[in-house]
């Protein structure tokens, strides 16, 4: 019974994903506290976490820390004893469901990134290692289920004192195909020297990014968080920052195949961009606080 429930978390690390929701602004810089107000997670429903287990009598798996890489929060994943069940640090994207595997995975994604970045500390205990994983995937609606197109995956087998940027190319197994979600996985547990892994390990996760081609990159956990509406957008495009500070930022809008469009320093929280004569697809804007790259929003303009 031990092995059980990580035996189920090494199969999920090949699952599939499945569409739920779009990705949130402010990451893991925001945390939300539970009903019960007994634990914190991630704001936004965007990232899951086996932390609603504990309603069962289990423990808190993942938590906010103040040990970050930037910002004000990252989050602590570390592997637990629940009875005789071995409950390692889960953090995805996707939802929480009461069955196993617990997590529905997966979020609506439709580009192409080259490579997986964050920052990364690791506590092994045993020899265990953890793992950071990004899948694309595409839902065939032959099998009904959901095809891999892409997939990033990195094994942290020894421990990693202080925060240390893990960089992570894409092997695109069908690069024909655009996918339609992404599955984010890390888990403070992966296994080592064939064990099913070990109480205590615990790994640190900040600044989470994807990487493109052209080197534009969107940041999936951002100190600041904006947001874009509406998108699709036709003519004009509203920005609004989570901060009334906003004379310190700097932001560059690109394409997404790279091509830099504009700078401006927004004078309030809420910006208006004229969109009208822009070209249709999709666009990222990038926030920069002096050399610091702080926070990102991606939207569609169509005509």
């Amino acid at each position: 019974m031990k092995k059980r429930l990580f035996i189920l978390f090494s199969l999920f690390i090949v699952g599939s994903a499945i569409v739920q929701a779009q990705i949130p602004e402010g990451g893991l810089n925001n945390w939300t506290p539970s009903a019960q107000n007994t634990y914190y997670e991630p704001t936004g429903g965007w990232w899951t976490t086996l932390n609603t287990l504990s309603a069962l009598g289990g423990p808190v798996t993942v938590s906010r820390t103040s040990d970050v890489h930037s910002g004000t929060y990252a989050a602590q994943l570390e592997t637990k004893q629940w009875g005789t069940f071995l409950l390692p640090g889960l953090l995805a994207s996707g939802n929480f469901i009461m069955t196993a595997p617990f997590i529905k995975q997966g979020q609506p994604f439709t580009d192409k990134p080259t490579r997986f970045k964050g920052w990364i500390k690791f506590t092994s205990v045993n020899g265990d290692s953890s793992a950071v994983l990004a899948m694309l995937t595409r839902f065939n609606k032959a099998t009904s289920k959901q095809d891999t197109i892409a997939k990033a995956l990195q094994i942290i087998k020894n421990s990693i004192l202080e925060y240390t940027q893990f960089d992570v190319s894409f092997d695109y197994i069908n690069t024909e195909i655009a996918p339609d979600s992404i599955l984010l996985f890390f888990t403070s547990s992966a296994g080592g020297n064939g064990s099913p892994g070990q109480v205590g390990s615990t790994l640190f996760v900040d600044d989470i990014s994807l990487e493109y081609s052209n080197g534009v990159q969107e940041l999936l956990m951002p100190e600041f968080s904006i947001d874009v509406f509406p998108t699709p957008a036709t003519e004009h495009l509203s920005l609004s920052f989570n901060t009334t500070n906003t004379e310190q930022f700097l932001c560059h809008i690109y394409a997404i195949d790279g091509r830099f469009i504009q700078s401006f320093t927004p004078s309030e929280k809420n910006h208006q961009l004229d969109v009208s004569e822009w070209q249709q697809g999709s666009y990222i804007v990038q926030t920069w606080i002096g050399n610091s790259f702080v926070s990102s929003a991606k939207f569609v303009v169509v005509h």
